[in-house]
């Protein structure tokens, strides 16, 4: 008889409690073994509870509008990566709004990724409270930050501030934001830029205050001083701290700061390749014509006398009842019964440009009157306008643009379920097209929306005449839209009304001559609405990844892509430095071109291609 020893029952809970942990310890081991190595981009790390799917969702929006390639990790896989597969990863985001709550160990694992050659993109309030979701006294992740922004032990509620957005020249140029949405701020003579708003009376933004002088790339700030975003080394690695709730800003129609860090990122910071979001990765420019009454129509001639209609294709948008501010003023086109009316929109169409409707029917009465609560008495102002432009064009309308901006969300979905795919708006300012929402729900099929630019509080000519805008002024920010769609690579929308265009026929003469030279050289082209839409559309059936090559010790990659129907025009932006050799094209039919700023790949046809690519050296900068 084997006589069992007699322990103390806290040795067995002891026991017990070494031998969970050892299994646990081997488990975790052995899953890290069999987990796959990440492809190589960046990682938005996720809590481990489910978060909002409305805030994950603008992520993965801004990476495939951005062209980047970015997966999502919980928390605990992060943490059970070892080290060489989490090296693979070339950058780590800690969203603002989703994962306010960190472990110690997700914590030290971030700070050892970053010391060991990773880069950590931190935003706002991440990494802020406790389990309980309180605050903490002091921000986990504060010394990789290198500032104290987490003062509510001393502050209160009083450490975050809602206030101006101030940057130097050179981070618009990092972040890649159009002329014009920030204007010089004039307050302290330091040669500093305010951002700006287009149709609201400031621009103001939320962020914690912050203490102590930053270490690194200061990249923006309030006026207190306190730093908005900045980009820092940390051991091997790098930090980005951006000082604002992106994820926040994103759905509510402001996503120009979460679009456009994540490209900096991407770019910048980790030298990692894109997807070009236009046709063979040319930059052009979305000209939005709006056509409101009958007394614009006899400007259409001075448009042609300067020079308009040697280009194109233009969007042109047309308001086509009787009355425009009222009932029974006979303001308005009357398209159905005015035959010169309707060989314009025929002359127009004709030589390519793309009809819309502009409003519903009435365009000041529409504009003024409309709003969330009452679809039902405006609906049908809407279906005339559509119907007299297809009377006349003979197809499917596929085009709108909102009267004064005022679009209520029913308007959006009745577009939606009318065939129109692609929509002017005033939100999202300076940013180029996307999908835009400000509930997740009823998600599929949404129309692209194409966000106005404007200079500061100018978009229109009009409105260069209302604020005392010169010629040089207004030529000045149109040239240098147009530089910036080129060098960028990128499309933006620009509009106007023709009456307008009058009181600028010579700035309007100098950007069309700019325009010309560089669309003949290859350089520009312009764009329409629908052209855009469908184009990424189609793009957005493309699946690409990039891995690290077998074989190779050099760090070179294999770039793989796959389009159901076809990769046409689709190109693929690789950075470059004094190392990287030329790209070779393993598989597939495409065109590698030279740029300033790296290679372009763009494919001519098939529906697979694949790229071997040696990138620059991680996160320099």
């Amino acid at each position: 008889m084997i006589k069992v020893q007699q322990w103390p029952k806290w040795v067995w809970l002891v026991v017990i409690l070494v031998l969970a942990l050892l299994v646990s310890l081997g488990w975790h081991w052995q899953r890290s073994r069999n987990m796959p190595a990440p492809a190589v981009g960046m990682v938005l790390l996720l809590p481990d509870n489910a978060p909002s799917q409305k805030y994950v969702l603008a992520w993965q929006d801004a990476a495939a509008e951005s062209g980047v390639l970015m997966s999502q990790m919980r928390a605990s896989d992060f943490v059970g990566l070892d080290a060489a597969q989490r090296a693979q990863i070339r950058g780590v985001v800690l969203p603002d709004s989703i994962h306010r709550y960190i472990s110690p160990a997700l914590g030290s694992v971030l700070e050892e990724y970053v010391r060991q050659g990773g880069a950590l993109w931190l935003n706002y309030d991440a990494a802020t409270e406790n389990a309980e979701g309180r605050f903490l006294e002091r921000a986990e992740l504060t010394r990789l930050v290198g500032v104290e922004y987490l003062l509510f032990q001393e502050r209160g509620k009083g450490m975050i501030h809602n206030d101006a957005l101030l940057v130097p020249p050179s981070t618009l140029q990092d972040l890649g934001i159009a002329p014009g949405r920030f204007q010089p701020y004039t307050a302290s003579g330091s040669g500093w830029l305010q951002a700006t708003t287009y149709g609201y009376d400031n621009a103001a933004f939320s962020y914690f205050e912050t203490r102590g002088r930053f270490p690194g790339k200061l990249m923006a700030e309030g006026r207190d001083g306190s730093v908005l975003a900045g980009l820092r080394s940390y051991g091997k690695g790098k930090v980005l701290f951006v000082n604002l709730p992106v994820t926040y800003l994103a759905v509510r129609t402001d996503g120009l700061w979460l679009h456009s860090f994540l490209a900096f990122f991407n770019r910048q910071v980790l030298h990692l390749p894109r997807l070009s979001a236009v046709p063979d990765g040319i930059g052009g420019l979305v000209m939005n014509w709006h056509v409101d009454a009958a007394n614009a129509l006899p400007y259409i001639d001075m448009l042609e006398k300067i020079g308009f209609l040697k280009q194109g294709p233009y969007s042109i948008h047309f308001t086509t009842g009787p009355d425009t501010n009222r009932p029974g003023d006979h303001l308005g086109m009357d398209l159905a019964n005015n035959a010169k009316a309707q060989a314009v929109v025929s002359r127009l169409k004709g030589m390519g440009n793309e009809i819309g409707a502009h409003g519903g029917w009435a365009h000041n009465y529409f504009a003024f009157n409309v709003n969330e609560h009452n679809a039902a008495e405006w609906t049908p102002y809407l279906e005339h306008n559509k119907q007299d432009l297809e009377n006349v064009i003979h197809q499917p309308l596929t085009e709108y643009s909102a009267p004064n901006g005022n679009q209520p969300s029913w308007v959006t979905d009745w577009l939606r379920k009318h065939g129109v795919i692609a929509y002017y708006q005033v939100a999202n300012l300076s940013m180029g097209p996307t999908r835009s929402y400000v509930d997740p729900a009823n998600m599929h099929d949404r129309p692209w929306s194409f966000p106005v630019s404007a200079d500061g509080s100018v978009a229109s000519f009009e409105e260069g005449v209302r604020n005392d805008y010169g010629q040089p002024r207004m030529q000045a920010w149109l040239q240098a839209m147009t530089r910036f769609v080129v060098d960028q690579g990128e499309a933006r929308l620009v509009y106007f009304h023709p009456p307008g265009v009058y009181f600028y026929q010579n700035a309007a003469a100098s950007w069309l001559a700019q325009t010309a030279s560089l669309h003949a050289s290859g350089q520009f082209r312009w764009y329409t609405m629908t052209g855009l839409a469908r184009f990424l559309s189609r793009r957005e059936l493309t699946t690409w990844q990039a891995r690290p090559l077998a074989g190779a010790t050099d760090g070179r990659l294999r770039i793989q892509a796959h389009n159901p129907q076809s990769l046409a025009e689709q190109s693929w932006l690789l950075p470059k430095d004094s190392v990287t050799g030329r790209p070779l094209l393993t598989a597939g039919d495409a065109r590698l071109e030279e740029t300033p700023q790296g290679w372009r790949v763009t494919a001519r046809s098939g529906k697979d291609l694949q790229i071997d690519y040696l990138p620059p050296t991680g996160n320099s900068q």
